[in-house]
C-alpha cells in the first residue's frame, strides 16, 4: 500500500495546522546560528558540574543550524570494550538575551545526535546531563529542559552544549527554541509524538495482535502465515526499541543491544519472505539460501564476541546497506513471483516492503547525516503499514475460512436433508408395506379362525345332516355357536385401546343373553387394571375365546346358578377370575380336562404367554386366567390355535 506513505505528512501536517502557534505577544527565541569547537580528546570522561568558558580555546566558528557532520561509513579506528578510543568534544556556545522572565523559560532541543554523550550548561552550570550509554543515548528523544528554576529570575546568557563522541562518527544537533513553557509545550509534544510515541504505541500494539496471532496458531498449527505473522511482530518490537529507548540505562549490554537491533531487520526481511511464499506458493531455492545466508552471516559477524575483529555498530552504516539490498531484491522477486500466482496479496505486500526499502534509505541517509537532522525516521511508519496489510491478509483468509465453513455446512446440510428425505420416502413405503402386510395377516387370521371354528362346526353340522343324524334341536345349537363364533370374530376387531376391561364388557354384552336363557345370573366384580400395549385383534380373540369356553363349559357340565367375574393385579400380571356355584368336578370327571375344548383353552393361553387355572371344589369350579401386563415372546408373536 506505496499510498499511505502520503498520508503520514498529512496526519503530520494536520496536527501541525490543529495545534495553535505562539501569538506575536508571546517571546519567541527560534536560534538558528551557534559557535562551534572541536577538541581532540581519548577516550570518554564525565562532564564537569562547573565549565569556565574562558579556560577553553578560543578557536570559535560560526555555524548554521541544524549542523550535523558526516559518518563514516568505515571506521578508521577499532572501538571496543579495552581499546582507547579516540574522541573528540565539540562545544557549540549560544548567545541568548538577557532578560527577567516573570514565567519559567524552557529549552527546546528537536534531535541531536551523534555517539557518545551531551551536558548542557548554562552560564556555566550543569543542567542537563544524557544519561544513556554511548551509542543508545535517546537521540532520538527529543528534549525540553527548564533555563530558570523559578519565575522572576535572569534567564542565562551563554548555553554551552559539550557533545563528546568518537571522532570518525559523525554528529550533529538541530536547531534549537527558547520559549515559555506554555508556548513550547505543543512543540515538543508533537515531535515527542511523531518520534516517540506512534513508534513505542505501534510496536507493542503489534507485538499483542502477534501475540494472538500465535495462540491461534497452537490451536491451528498448519496455518503457518500466524506463526509467520507473529516473528514479524516480535521483529518489528525488536527492531523499533532503539527509537524511543536510551533515555536512561540499557537493561542488557550495548554490545547485545546493538546485535538485536541491527539484526531484527534482518529476520524481519527473512520472515517477510516466507510469508510472501506462503501467499504466492512459487518457491525459489535460490533466493530462499541466498536470505537465509544473508541473515546467519550478519547475525554471526555481529556477535559481540567478536567485537575485537568487527564492531557492530560501527559497522550499522555498511550492514544497513547490505540489508536494503537484500530487502529490495525480497520485495522485487516477491512481487514478479505474485503476478505470476495471480495473488494480489503477495502484490501488496511486495508493493509495501519495496516502499519499505525507500523509506529504509531515507532513514539510512538522515541515520548517516546525509540529510537534515530535524527529520523523522519513517522506518517506524512503514512497519505500521506492514502491520495493517499483514492485518488485513489474515483477516481476509480468516474470512475466507469462515465463508468455507459456512459453505460446507451447507453443503452438508443439504445433503442430510437429501438423507433424510430418502430416509422419509424409505420409511414411508416400509409404512405402506407393513400396512399391506398387517392387512395381509389380518385377513388370513380372520380366514383360519373362521376356519377352524365356524367352518369346522358347520362341517361337521354338515357330515351329521348327510348321515340324517342332525335333528331340529342339533342344527339349532349348531348355528347358535357359528353365530357366537361370528360375533366373537367381530367383537375382536374392534380398537379396544389396550384396555382389558373394555374387552371383557364386550363379551358381557355378547354372553348376558345367553347366561339368562340358561337361569344364570352374573356378578360383575370388576376391579381396574393396568393398559395392556399387547392387546392387539389376534391376542384380544385368543382372550375372547377363552373366556367363551370357560362361560360354555359352566353352562353345559356345572347346572350354576351364579357366575361372579372378578380381576386383580400386581406389579407383573393381571387375573381374571370367574367362579361358578355349580356342582364342580369330582375325580372321576377329571377326564373331561382332556377335551378339545380345554386343551384349546391351554393352547390359546400359551400362545399369549398367559396361563389358565382351574380350581374345583363341591361349591364350585374357579378358573383363574393370569395374563403378563408387559408383553412376553409368545404374546408379541402369538401362534395360531385351532378351535
Amino acid at each position: 500500500m506505496p499510498k499511505q506513505l502520503p498520508g503520514i505528512f498529512f496526519i503530520t501536517a494536520l496536527l501541525t495546522l490543529c495545534i495553535p502557534t505562539a501569538t506575536a505577544t508571546e517571546s519567541v527565541l527560534h536560534i538558528t546560528t551557534a559557535q562551534i569547537l572541536n577538541i581532540p580528546s581519548q577516550d570518554f570522561s564525565a562532564p564537569p558540574q562547573v565549565i569556565n568558558e574562558r579556560l577553553l580555546p578560543d578557536k570559535w566558528s560560526t555555524v548554521k543550524l541544524p549542523h550535523a557532520l558526516t559518518r563514516q561509513l568505515i571506521p578508521s579506528s577499532a572501538r571496543h570494550e579495552h581499546a582507547r578510543t579516540p574522541t573528540l568534544e565539540t562545544w557549540y556556545r549560544l548567545q541568548l538575551p538577557t532578560s527577567v522572565s516573570e514565567t519559567q523559560q524552557q529549552l527546546y532541543i528537536p534531535r541531536w545526535k551523534t555517539d557518545g554523550n551531551l551536558a548542557i550548561y548554562a552560564d556555566g552550570q550543569l543542567i542537563y546531563m544524557s544519561s544513556g550509554g554511548v551509542y543508545w543515548n535517546g537521540w532520538n528523544i527529543p528534549l525540553s529542559i527548564p533555563l530558570n528554576a523559578t519565575a522572576n529570575t535572569p534567564s542565562p546568557s551563554v548555553l554551552l552544549l559539550r557533545i563528546q563522541r568518537p571522532s570518525d562518527s559523525g554528529g550533529g544537533i538541530s536547531s534549537i527554541w527558547v520559549q515559555e513553557s506554555s508556548s513550547l509545550n505543543w512543540r515538543y509534544r508533537l515531535r515527542y509524538l511523531l518520534q516517540v510515541q506512534l513508534p513505542y504505541t505501534s510496536s507493542v500494539v503489534f507485538l499483542a495482535v502477534g501475540l494472538f496471532s500465535f495462540f491461534v496458531w497452537c490451536r491451528l498449527r498448519n496455518e503457518h502465515s500466524y506463526l509467520l505473522f507473529f516473528f514479524i511482530s516480535i521483529a518489528s518490537f525488536i527492531r523499533t526499541l532503539h527509537y524511543y529507548v536510551g533515555e536512561r540505562e540499557l537493561p542488557i549490554a550495548e554490545s547485545w543491544f546493538s546485535w538485536l537491533t541491527i539484526n531484527s531487520l534482518f529476520w524481519m526481511v527473512w520472515v517477510t519472505h516466507f510469508f510472501l511464499l506462503s501467499l504466492h506458493h512459487r518457491p525459489n531455492r535460490w533466493l530462499n539460501t541466498l536470505v537465509t545466508l544473508v541473515t546467519l552471516v550478519a547475525g554471526v559477524l555481529t556477535l559481540p564476541m567478536l567485537s575485537e575483529l568487527l564492531n557492530a555498530y560501527a559497522l550499522s552504516p555498511l550492514i544497513y546497506f547490505a540489508l536494503i539490498l537484500t530487502g529490495s531484491l525480497v520485495a522485487g522477486f516477491g512481487a514478479y513471483q505474485s503476478w505470476q500466482a495471480r495473488c494480489n496479496d503477495g502484490l501488496l505486500l511486495s508493493g509495501w516492503a519495496t516502499a519499505g526499502m525507500l523509506l529504509g534509505c531515507h532513514d539510512w541517509l538522515l541515520q548517516n547525516n546525509y540529510l537534515t537532522i530535524e527529520s523523522i525516521y519513517l522506518g517506524p511508519y512503514s512497519n505500521i503499514g506492514a502491520f495493517l496489510i499483514v492485518m488485513n491478509i489474515i483477516f481476509r483468509r480468516f474470512l475466507k475460512a469462515n465463508e468455507s465453513v459456512k459453505s460446507t455446512n451447507a453443503r452438508l446440510a443439504f445433503r442430510l436433508q437429501e438423507r433424510e428425505n430418502e430416509l422419509k420416502n424409505s420409511h414411508q413405503r416400509l409404512r405402506e408395506i407393513e400396512h399391506r402386510q398387517t392387512l395381509s395377516n389380518e385377513r388370513q387370521r380372520l380366514m383360519q379362525d373362521m376356519h377352524d371354528g365356524m367352518g369346522s362346526s358347520l362341517i361337521i353340522a354338515l357330515l351329521e345332516a348327510e348321515k340324517g343324524h342332525l335333528d331340529a334341536s342339533s342344527l339349532t345349537d349348531v348355528l347358535k355357536n357359528c353365530i357366537e363364533d361370528l360375533k366373537l370374530t367381530i367383537d375382536s376387531m374392534e380398537p379396544v385401546e389396550a384396555d382389558l376391561l373394555l374387552l371383557m364388557a364386550t363379551l358381557r354384552f355378547r354372553l348376558t343373553p345367553r347366561l339368562e336363557s340358561a337361569g344364570i345370573r352374573l356378578r360383575w366384580d370388576i376391579q381396574n387394571v393396568p393398559a395392556l400395549d399387547w392387546l392387539d385383534p389376534r391376542n384380544a380373540l385368543h382372550i375372547l375365546r377363552i373366556l367363551q369356553e370357560t362361560f360354555s363349559n359352566i353352562i353345559k357340565h356345572t347346572n350354576a346358578t351364579e357366575i361372579r367375574i372378578t380381576t386383580s393385579s400386581d406389579a407383573t400380571h393381571i387375573r381374571v377370575i370367574i367362579i361358578d356355584n355349580g356342582q364342580g368336578f369330582t375325580a372321576e370327571q377329571s377326564a373331561l380336562f382332556n377335551g378339545k375344548g380345554l386343551k384349546n383353552q391351554l393352547r390359546r393361553a400359551a400362545s399369549i404367554g398367559a396361563e389358565v387355572l382351574w380350581h374345583s371344589t363341591p361349591a364350585g369350579v374357579t378358573v383363574t386366567l393370569t395374563l403378563p401386563i408387559v408383553a412376553t415372546e409368545r404374546s408379541s408373536h402369538p401362534s395360531e390355535c385351532a378351535q
